[in-house]
Parts: structure tokens; sequence; C-alpha cells
């Protein structure tokens, strides 16, 4: 089939779903607005009636083809490959790993997920603006607000609200690094001596409330620059990656209980519980984690990129 010559669907023209009319086959893009913990979509319950084939560039396993057995699904590695994947093929060479910083994270728009990253990240201590962005402005009654509709009891909010709250100067202001939002290509040169000097990227994925993992390129930022990572991203995410993509995790040194946690907030408290470990470490210690009990994997990711490996991997899938 040639994708070219199908409808494509971004997010800014899902009021299509909206009208009748949609063609039996179209390309569905981007996040497709997240998924509850039913693995029930919005857009997907206007189509009860109707039978479509809808080509994404990211993979639907049966937990969602189980809500809607009347539409076919059907995954284009070679889509999430033009889309998300490509843009750091021609990137050769990076700094070479300096620790001076534990952690960076770039969180761009403000998905209720990024505002609760950013947060949480200053609360504790952990935001330090030459190397983490925040590219946007929120106050604290709007971030704790979030908390009161991501299933949380009254006493969890009571508790939890205590992680999140800022300065009120932290929250009202913008931390941001010079950068074209869709601009991979060049951005890789403006953040990597930010990723190459801290000791972990904290991933800050697209809508990290929903609950399907949603695979974008954020995470290459780290295997490009033969980086450790660990993403905020949906449940799931990292086994996701693993067993669709190829990559393979950093279980020597981290602990990924946290991403089986369903919920949004519980799922982030346990991530930061997780790291918090390794922030009074000396930059030694990190080196050592580093070269002497996750180098094979940091180099097997990086090959398993720059070879295509990954791509055979997705392959699979289609």
């Amino acid at each position: 089939m040639n994708h070219d010559l199908v409808l494509k669907i971004h997010p800014r023209n899902y009021h299509l779903f909206d009208k009748p009319g949609l063609p039996h086959t179209f390309i569905l893009q981007d996040h497709h607005g997240g998924y509850n913990k039913n693995f029930k979509n919005f857009l997907f319950e206007k189509l009860k009636t109707e039978k479509h084939t809808i080509i994404t560039h990211f993979i639907i396993d049966e937990q969602i083809k189980k809500n809607y057995p009347h539409l076919h699904f059907k995954f284009s590695a070679d889509t999430q490959d033009k889309i998300n994947l490509h843009h750091f093929k021609n990137y050769k060479m990076h700094p070479s790993i300096d620790y001076k910083n534990f952690i960076c994270s770039f969180n761009g728009i403000p998905h209720i997920s990024r505002q609760l990253l950013s947060s949480i990240l200053e609360n504790q201590g952990y935001f330090n603006p030459n190397y983490s962005s925040k590219n946007f402005a929120k106050s604290n009654d709007e971030i704790l607000g979030h908390l009161n509709n991501l299933d949380l009891t009254e006493d969890e909010i009571e508790l939890y609200d205590k992680f999140f709250k800022t300065t009120d100067n932290f929250n009202d202001t913008v931390y941001s690094f010079s950068h074209n939002r869709f601009d991979h290509s060049n951005n890789i040169y403006n953040l990597e001596s930010k990723l190459t000097q801290s000791f972990i990227h904290i991933v800050s994925e697209t809508i990290a409330t929903s609950y399907y993992p949603f695979v974008t390129e954020k995470f290459l930022y780290s295997i490009v620059t033969r980086g450790l990572f660990v993403s905020y991203a949906q449940p799931g995410w990292h086994a996701h990656i693993k067993k669709y993509y190829g990559f393979k995790l950093y279980d020597k040194i981290f602990d990924y209980s946290f991403d089986s946690i369903q919920n949004p907030v519980k799922r982030l408290i346990k991530l930061i519980e997780m790291l918090s470990k390794f922030s009074t470490l000396s930059a030694d210690d990190w080196r050592d984690l580093y070269f002497v009990l996750e180098k094979d994997t940091i180099e097997y990711n990086y090959n398993h990129y720059f070879s295509g490996d990954y791509r055979k991997v997705m392959d699979q899938y289609e």
C-alpha cells in the first residue's frame, strides 16, 4: 500500500471523527488523545458502528483491539520511522561523558504529565535550569488541581500534593533552551552537552497520563549520545520498547518496577523515589555505575539504532 495516497489525520484535525464520511482506510498520527485505564480511546468510541482500517505508527496490541473488534488496526513501521525514529541517523559524534549534573529533562508542550514532572523535580531539588527545561508557566493551584482528576482518593491527594508544591516563581517562570520543536536533527546539537554531562535523562514522553505506551523520538536523544535514561511515560512503556523495538533496559542499576504502576501520579513518585538513591553519589560513583555496570547495554543500544536493527524488530509486527 502506498501510504502517501492515504488520508493522514493529525491531532489538529481529530475533529474529522465528529463528521460522517471518513474513508475506509486512513492513517491516524500522533498520540490519538491517549487511552483510559480500560484501554478505550475517545476517537474510536465515535466509530462504534463503522468499520475502518486504521494505520498507526505505534503498535496497537490486544488490550485495545478487543475493545474495537470491528476496527482493523495496522502498524506501519515505515511511518513510525519517518515520523519519530530517523532524525538522528546522521548524528555520528557526541561529546565525551563528563558528569557534572544529576538529572536533565526537557519539557516542551505543557501536557499535564510534564507539569507534574517539572514540579516534582523542583520540589525534590533536582531541577537544574542549566540542564532541564520547562517551556511553560503554570501556577501551583493549576498543577495541584490536576491531582483531583487522576484517580486518587482525598487522602492520597493530601499526601501527594506535598511532592508537587513549588515556589510560585518557579511555576511562573519559563526555562527554555533555543530549539525548534520538530527539528530534532538540529536540536540534538543544542542538547548534547546537557545529556552527556548529566547522569540520568528523564525522558518526558508525550501524555504520560495515558494508559497505553506511546513511543516518540525523545528517548533516542540519550541512545545517540550514549547516555542513561528512564522515561516518565505510560505504564508498560519500557517493556514496550524492549519487546517491539529491541532496545535493552539498564536493569543492572535501575529498578523498573515503577513501569508497571498504572496510576500516573503514583508511577512518577515511584520513579523519582527509585532515582533519588543515586542523587548523593559523587560524579566518580556515577561514572563507575556507567562504565562498569551498563557500558555493554549502552553500546548495544547505540549500535542497535545506527545499524537499523531496531527496524528489523519493528517489521515483525507489521
